[in-house]
């Protein structure tokens, strides 16, 4: 008799359970508050299209996340911080280094180098 008592409620804490879950997880989709319904939490909502290299004193690229759709290059400058448009001449250079150095933080520097042109070299007058 003990057992069919203790079968008995344990059956009824189990339809109630499912009932709560089933009743919390409907209120949960209305409020909004479903994972479908994540804004975009962008740093970086509109960038520059260049930007001289000597003035950028260090970088971070963000790639795109579920968070937000887009990669974002941030940009260290004396003073303030600026984000660049990862479609620009220079933020392709910047992504390609990025990726050539293999995500080595140590090595971002040398993403940040110009790279001048040297003139031929003139062959000497005797």
């Amino acid at each position: 008799m003990a057992f069919r008592t203790l079968q008995g409620n344990m059956n009824l804490l189990l339809l109630l359970t499912v009932c709560c879950l089933h009743f919390m997880t409907d209120l949960s989709l209305e409020n909004g508050t479903a994972a479908i319904s994540h804004r975009e939490k962008c740093e970086c909502i509109e960038g520059t299209g260049s930007v001289q290299w000597r003035r950028i004193t260090d970088y971070t690229i963000i790639p795109k996340d579920p968070l937000c759709n887009a990669v974002q290059i941030i940009l260290q400058l004396p003073g303030q911080r600026m984000c660049l448009n990862p479609e620009s001449n220079q933020g392709r250079k910047l992504q390609r280094c990025w990726k050539r150095i293999k995500f080595n933080t140590q090595k971002k520097k040398l993403c940040l180098r110009v790279n001048r042109k040297k003139a031929p070299k003139r062959p000497k007058k005797h």
